[in-house]
């Protein structure tokens, strides 16, 4: 199943790709958030990636509940799945950025560099959270779930 996991925020998005036997996640590139512009750009580019599932990072506090921005980020996956007629899995993002972060900088990603990749880095964290979880449960990549 290919994926395209979301890490959305309020100016930018992160947008990261799974292969279709779910063993990658790749980050793929930063856009503006142009709300109504990007969510046609989103379903474009699921239809020439040939997405099948989305994944939409969750904001969350550390105890487990839904930060302020949770309820945008659920609404622009809600949108997105009603446009392109894909399943949305939400994925708790709970310090996605900061293991992309780290990820980034372990690859010797120079600081300048790393800010413009963060939020692709961190759609990939979260991805691969979602795709860990699939493996461990014994979901095929050809099933939802």
């Amino acid at each position: 199943m290919r994926w395209l996991a979301i890490d959305h925020g309020t100016k930018k998005i992160g947008l990261a790709f799974s292969d279709e036997l779910e063993i990658l996640a790749s980050p793929f590139e930063v856009w503006p958030q142009e709300e109504a512009r990007t969510l046609d750009r989103l379903v474009r580019l699921c239809k020439d990636e040939g997405v099948q599932a989305l994944c939409v990072g969750l904001p969350r506090h550390k105890d487990g509940a839904e930060s302020a921005t949770a309820p945008a980020a659920r609404a622009f996956g809600e949108a997105l799945a009603a446009r392109t007629g894909l399943p949305l899995r939400l994925v708790n993002e709970h310090l996605s950025s900061a293991e992309a972060e780290r990820l980034l900088r372990e690859r010797g990603v120079k600081p300048e560099k790393r800010k413009l990749l963060l939020d692709a880095a961190a759609a990939a964290v979260i991805l691969g959270e979602l795709l860990e979880d699939r493996r461990a449960r014994g979901i095929p990549a050809t099933l939802l779930d």
